[in-house]
């Protein structure tokens, strides 16, 4: 609670030169903030970045200390050397170390590392089907 001195002059019912008067913060503005908060929280921890298929843009705006050299090194390790298999295997990327990784953990993931890491525009992957 926030308090601070008021002049009483002239107002009736407040006797006294050291009145106090309190300041509350209206219920509703707490609230926002509030939500405000979680909503910013959930957004940061929304989606995981596939680093076998996120281009350099997504991979330097969804991954802390990321920029856009350690971002286009990533692309052109993955493009070099074939997909990542394990979140780990981000630290064979020059400029990537431990901390890197492990600070990003929870926003990484390798997808599925059958599949080929830059897909033909509008190609449609085949499946088997399975005989009786």
């Amino acid at each position: 609670m926030v308090t601070d001195t008021v002049s009483t002059d002239g107002i009736a019912g407040r006797d006294g030169q050291n009145h106090k008067e309190i300041h509350v913060v209206p219920w509703f503005v707490v609230f926002r903030a509030l939500v405000l908060g979680m909503w910013i929280a959930a957004a940061q921890a929304a989606e995981p970045i596939d680093i076998n298929r996120a281009d350099a843009q997504a991979l330097q705006q969804g991954l802390t200390m990321v920029g856009a050299t350690k971002a286009a090194a990533i692309v052109e390790h993955r493009r070099r050397h074939g997909p990542f298999h394990r979140v780990e295997d981000l630290t064979q990327v020059k400029g990537i170390g431990t901390s890197i990784v492990e600070r990003n953990r929870r926003r990484i993931t390798v997808g599925n590392t059958k599949l080929p890491a830059d897909p033909v525009p509008g190609s449609v992957p085949v499946r088997t089907v399975p005989r009786r």
